[in-house]
């Protein structure tokens, strides 16, 4: 099946993480093709969509095909794309857990910046976990369209580092349900506003600090700016929800607040985490 096709004029190489949505539409659109017509040189012709990173539907043929159209390697292709390494696996096919749900990495655009730094234009998609969701060489917020500008925040960047410590110190999926808990925590507090004013102050300075949505509801912050906003009380509940000693431990919402730098108060009320 592959005799017949050969490379494409132009290769762009995956970025590592991409989803494969992202990396056929880029490839299309450097060669001018429409998506379907790309996605029926390789299989079955579908539209997939720049988050698509599913593979349930696609035969070692399939692979091969793309690898002749790119001129890499499928190991190579495999390596940057990680779930294409799952094409045949009958657990594809299965219900995803609870747990898998949850912790399902997240689909977001990489980095403007250090995109052009690689002479990589257009748009690409990256399915990356929470806690690389800052890029440190240019100090941006990677949720979102937006990517803000993290130079006048830099608790954001800390925060950030302090995360990825976690997360090498733990075991997931452990880790990530600790931040998944965290963070509804945090955006739970933002929303009914009774997070205390000394949160409420960190919070409504750093919106300050990310200046006006020119798109957005000027009377609500969008839950991407939310997330960033809160992220650094995010993070040290995650850092307790991640502690076996901690985490089912009767002094938990005192010891929340103490790393928070707040009082404590009634609706310090942290539920037992559920693990399954």
């Amino acid at each position: 099946m592959t005799t017949r096709l050969r490379a494409l004029p132009l290769t762009p190489p995956p970025v590592h993480g991409e989803t494969i949505g992202s990396y056929l539409n880029r490839l299309a659109d450097a060669n001018h093709l429409t998506i379907g017509h790309l996605s029926s040189l390789i299989g079955p012709s579908r539209q997939h969509r720049r988050v698509d990173n599913r593979v349930g539907y696609w035969t070692p043929a399939t692979l091969s095909r793309l690898a002749v159209l790119t001129g890499r390697s499928a190991s190579l292709l495999v390596h940057a794309m990680p779930p294409l390494g799952a094409i045949g696996d009958p657990s594809l096919r299965l219900p995803r857990s609870v747990t898998e749900e949850v912790t399902e990495p997240r689909r977001r655009p990489a980095c403007r910046l250090c995109m052009a730094r690689r002479h990589i234009r257009g748009l690409v998609v990256r399915s990356t976990p929470p806690h690389q969701g800052v890029c440190h060489r240019h100090h941006r917020w990677l949720l979102g369209d937006e990517q803000h500008d993290l130079t006048r925040l830099p608790e954001v960047l800390r925060a950030n580092r302090r995360h990825q410590r976690i997360v090498r110190r733990g075991t997931p999926p452990s880790t990530d349900l600790a931040y998944a808990d965290a963070r509804d925590r945090a955006l739970k507090w933002f929303a009914s506003e009774t997070g205390g004013p000394s949160l409420r102050q960190r919070w409504d300075r750093r919106l300050d600090v990310l200046g006006e949505d020119p798109f957005g509801d000027p009377y609500r912050a969008s839950d991407a700016r939310i997330e960033l906003v809160t992220y650094p009380e995010a993070v040290v509940l995650t850092g307790l929800f991640a502690s076996s000693h901690w985490r089912d431990h009767s002094h938990l919402p005192a010891e929340a607040a103490r790393r928070l730098g707040i009082v404590p108060q009634k609706w310090v009320v942290i539920p037992k985490i559920r693990w399954s």
